[in-house]
């Protein structure tokens, strides 16, 4: 069995995925979960990792199957022919997105550990929380930082 890759139209990642597995294809959308916050509610979205690609597992490349679904536009290629993807590779990539989820919910003197980046493992105060960055007192340094939201990991 190889892995393969389709374009899908915009926003259909999802749609495309289950319309493949309806059909009895293994497929896969990379997905982590997003916490979205509108004025009056906060709510967990599925968000692809990967925008406008789904990848699926077949024997070799079935054109007629991958046309049937309403959702996808045409199969990845390179120099005219459809891209193998290997089993490691796609496992990496699900074990990667494991138990990952966007978490901007900090508030003002919660106590976070920081965890990648530089600052690995040093553990700060939220000083203040905008739309795009996040400020930390690092006692330990006497250090306050600046840190996009969308590059950090944090945990409470």
């Amino acid at each position: 069995m190889c892995w393969f890759a389709a374009y899908t139209k915009s926003r259909s990642e999802f749609k495309a995925l289950d319309y493949f597995t309806k059909c009895g294809v293994n497929a896969y959308v990379p997905e982590y979960t997003d916490i979205r916050q509108w004025s009056d509610r906060i709510k967990k979205a599925r968000t692809p990792a990967i925008s406008r690609y789904v990848f699926f597992e077949l024997p070799k490349i079935n054109y007629d199957l991958i046309n049937l679904n309403p959702f996808t536009r045409s199969v990845v290629k390179a120099f005219g022919r459809p891209i193998n993807i290997k089993d490691q590779e796609i496992l990496s990539l699900k074990e990667a997105l494991k138990n990952y989820t966007v978490d901007n919910c900090f508030q003002f003197g919660d106590s976070v550990k920081i965890e990648n980046g530089p600052f690995k493992n040093k553990i700060g105060k939220v000083d203040g929380v905008s739309e795009n960055h996040i400020f930390l007192l690092i006692n330990t340094i006497k250090v306050r930082l600046s840190l996009s939201s969308s590059k950090v990991r944090l945990a409470g």
